[in-house]
Parts: structure tokens; C-alpha cells; sequence
């Protein structure tokens, strides 16, 4: 697989999630996640810290996105600067990346890509074309999803299953997931949207996705019910995998028409 090198600061420090069920067996550096394993060969990532984000915009990327919170334009820039240089290293060109209808970057014709940012972390992960025709990326604290917002996001079938985790948890003597199950779901379901917008052009409803985690693995297989931009139905199955560390979850998604 081809790889970014990261991005160290010399004050590096490692930090590990304490969730032992879903951690690999690794450390990582805090200023940056390797997060290659999300995907197959081809495809290239970046994930750095907020300690290490570039603030490189491109003129008409700075006017694009208007008068905005400092919040709003140091993750913005710091997508777009992670991103340039990822499609550079598979194009030879850094091309400016604008705002498309839906909200969404708008990427070189020969590349497919995707941008997920926390407070803390921003990740990117670009391919070219002929490698892939979906690709999603997503960045969460992982914490517990408020009850009332599991509601809006999980299946019957995926409340059933996380009660089922939590229950085999407990009886092997490891804490119940709980609310964080929910909120890898989530995560996961946020990478789906992202990866299947180049072939939907629509609004997918959480519930139009249905999730099942294999833990052991720490991926999962969904299946995507739901109309495109032309009312016309669409069935999609997504592999995927996810990856817990410093204390965030790291969902991948990537698919082949």
C-alpha cells in the first residue's frame, strides 16, 4: 500500500486509546495517525494533529470560503493543505480543491477523495479513479452517542446487535460498550454517506444504512437501501474498516462500481 510518510514534531508524544477491544496491538504518535490499514492498495492517507496542521490555501479556496470562524478556517485550511499535497504525490500537480453543491471538495477529474476533521485530528484520503470509485473518510472523540440521537441513527438490527456486544463483554470480563458502540456506528455510517455520494447525488437517511461490526477484525459490512439523484432505487454493499486510537475513531469506506 502506498504510504505518506508522517508528520513528526520533534515533542512527539505516544498515546494509546485504553480500549482494548478495539485498539490494535500499537502505539501511535500523537501528531500523527496512520491511518493506511482504513484502505486498499492505491489509495493515499494523511492524518495529523492539530499541532501539525499546514494553513496553505489557495486564493480562490481563501475566497471561496468567505468570512468564517477561526475554527471553521483552520480545519478548512488544513483539509484542503493535506489534501493538495496527497494529490500532488499521485498526479504531480497540487490543484486547488473548491466547494461543491453539496457542501462537498470538488476533485481533479482523475482523483476521488475524501476530508473528515475533530477538534483535534484531520484525516484525508485520496485514490485515483481507476482505482476506486467510492471513497469515505471519518474522524469522532470516541465518546458515547446521547441516547436520543442513537435513536435517529441506529437500526433496530444494529440496537440489537451493540446490546448483543455488550453483553458477550461482560460475560468475558471486559466493560460493556455501551453508547460508544453507537458512536463507531455513527462514524462508520458518516465515511458510507461520504463514499457513496459520487454514485447517489442524494440524501441517505441513517436509517437507509445498516451496519454489522465484526469487532475481532475491526471492520464491518453494510448494506445501503436508497433512491439517487434520479429517484431510481440503489442497493450498495460496503467492506469497511475503522481503527480506534488517541482516543478518536478512524472510519473507512471505499467501494467499486
Amino acid at each position: 500500500m502506498l504510504k505518506m510518510e508522517n508528520h513528526m514534531a520533534t515533542s512527539a508524544q505516544l498515546c494509546t486509546s485504553g480500549e482494548e477491544l478495539f485498539l490494535p496491538d500499537r502505539q501511535t504518535l500523537i501528531t500523527s495517525v496512520d491511518i493506511s490499514s482504513l484502505f486498499s492498495a492505491g489509495v493515499l492517507t494523511r492524518c495529523d494533529h492539530r499541532d501539525s496542521w499546514l494553513d496553505e490555501l489557495a486564493q480562490a479556496e481563501r475566497a471561496q470560503i468567505g468570512d468564517v470562524c477561526e475554527k471553521r478556517y483552520t480545519e478548512f485550511a488544513a483539509g484542503r493543505s493535506q489534501a493538495r499535497r496527497l494529490i500532488a504525490s499521485l498526479t504531480g500537480v497540487s490543484e486547488t480543491l473548491l466547494i461543491g453543491e453539496y457542501r462537498q471538495p470538488v476533485w481533479p477529474r482523475s482523483v476521488i477523495g475524501s476530508i473528515s476533521h475533530s477538534d483535534l485530528y484531520c484525516a484525508v484520503a485520496v485514490a485515483p479513479k481507476s482505482v476506486l470509485d467510492g471513497i469515505g473518510i471519518d474522524v469522532e472523540p470516541f465518546e458515547e452517542l446521547v441516547p436520543e440521537v442513537a435513536d435517529v441513527v441506529l437500526t433496530d438490527l444494529e440496537q440489537s446487535a451493540t446490546a448483543g456486544l455488550d453483553k458477550l463483554l461482560a460475560q468475558s470480563g471486559r466493560d460493556p460498550m455501551g453508547g460508544k458502540a453507537h458512536k463507531l456506528i455513527f462514524s462508520i455510517k458518516e465515511a458510507i454517506y461520504k463514499c457513496c455520494h459520487s454514485r447517489v447525488r442524494a440524501f441517505i437517511d441513517f436509517k437507509q444504512c445498516n451496519v454489522t461490526l465484526d469487532p475481532e477484525n475491526f471492520s464491518y459490512h453494510a448494506v445501503v437501501d436508497c433512491h439517487d439523484h434520479n429517484g431510481d432505487s440503489v442497493h450498495l454493499e460496503i467492506r469497511g474498516k475503522w481503527l480506534i486510537s488517541c482516543g478518536h475513531i478512524f472510519a473507512g469506506a471505499e467501494f467499486r462500481a
